[in-house]
């Protein structure tokens, strides 16, 4: 028996910008769904972080109610001594 997909959807939150997903991608639960959004969160922080020196990134999570379900956050802090 297959499982239900489920659609949810990624906002990506750092220190310049706020993108909101208005598209969404389906799931077969939300574990997976989560597992996606640390994904997403590592791609980011990979691609952003050799650019700056204090930098947040947050990925929420929201369901097909558009309600949010899981957020996860990086935050890098460097300073010389």
């Amino acid at each position: 028996m297959l499982s239900q997909m489920e659609r949810f959807y990624f906002d990506l939150h750092n220190t310049e910008h706020t993108q909101m997903d208005s598209e969404g991608q389906l799931f077969s639960s939300p574990e997976n769904a989560r597992k996606e959004a640390l994904r997403i969160l590592r791609d980011v922080a990979r691609d952003e972080m050799p650019n700056g020196d204090n930098l947040k990134i947050t990925i929420k999570m929201r369901n097909d109610k558009r309600e949010q379900i899981f957020e996860a956050s990086l935050t890098l802090q460097s300073t010389w001594s």
